[in-house]
């Protein structure tokens, strides 16, 4: 699993949509968890910035685009101006399970 965590407010949750939207072949969804959205895929996720611009419905500057690098689990396979792409990673695979666990006690 690879996650990428964005602050949860409301063009985010379009930012995530859009997210998932691309990402379905990776079974990507996301959630709220408290002050954060986790967007969650199987193997990797690809972020295209044009995608995000027309769910949000105007330009990212450059330190928005850059600040989707900031919080996320797995490796960055890819960084480039419109694309972003996070992979799986041996590290990710113990930080998802972390993180589900956590939030299975929530749910409690």
């Amino acid at each position: 699993m690879v996650s990428v965590f964005l602050d949860a407010v409301p063009a985010n949750l379009l930012v995530a949509r859009a997210v998932c939207g691309d990402n379905e072949a990776n079974n990507a969804t996301f959630f709220c968890i408290g002050l954060l959205i986790r967007i969650r895929g199987d193997k990797k996720l690809v972020l295209n910035r044009e995608s995000i611009e027309r769910a949000i419905g105007r330009k990212l500057t450059e330190n928005e685009w850059q600040s989707v690098t900031w919080n996320y689990i797995g490796v960055i396979s890819k960084s480039a101006q419109n694309e972003l792409v996070f992979e799986d990673s041996e590290e990710s695979k113990v930080m998802d399970e972390y993180w589900d666990k956590r939030l299975e006690s929530l749910k409690k």
